[in-house]
């Protein structure tokens, strides 16, 4: 029996330990500051399926691994199911971010788009990225998903630069 406490309160550590996701698992802070410079071009990130994003519940800190897209040099996440995310809601809260690229930390502001060109934008690009399809008439929908209706509500987010902090 204590063995097993001891296993589960190493796993729950592991889980949420203070180095950022692990995996599909999320985690606590990520360690060490963002990078120094400003990223104004985000297109090292299309070789990138997932990219690590650090946001914070009051002054506790919450990682987790999702997808990316850059357009134009600029940079997006989308969250499925939005509203049932605990980082779409710490976000909502601060937008201030970190995200875990290759191996590094950079920070920045995330901006829900509201825009449907931006939106339509998007939505291609991650079509392209992660479907393998150019569907240039594809276009994002915006708003709560009706009742009875089985498509995931998704809301996208563009991650502006900020100023390093740690």
């Amino acid at each position: 029996m204590k063995r097993t406490a001891i296993l589960g309160a190493l796993a729950l550590a592991t889980a949420c330990g203070p180095w950022g996701p692990q995996g599909m698992l999320p985690g606590g802070p990520y360690l060490g500051g963002a990078e120094a410079s400003r990223v104004d071009d985000w297109s090292f990130t299309d070789d990138q399926m997932l990219i690590g994003i650090e946001t914070r519940d009051g002054w506790l800190r919450h990682s987790v691994t999702i997808l990316c897209v850059s357009v134009d040099g600029r940079l997006y996440v989308m969250a499925r199911h939005a509203p049932t995310k605990r980082w779409v809601r710490n976000v909502g809260r601060d937008p201030r971010v970190r995200l875990g690229i290759g191996g590094r930390l950079y920070a920045g502001r995330a901006v829900r788009i509201t825009d449907p060109a931006e939106a339509d934008a998007v939505a291609r690009g991650f079509l392209r990225k992660y479907v393998g399809i150019d569907a240039p008439h594809a276009h994002a929908l915006f708003g709560p998903v009706p009742a009875g209706d089985d498509r995931a509500e998704v809301w996208a987010w563009r991650i502006d630069p900020a100023e390093p902090r740690s």
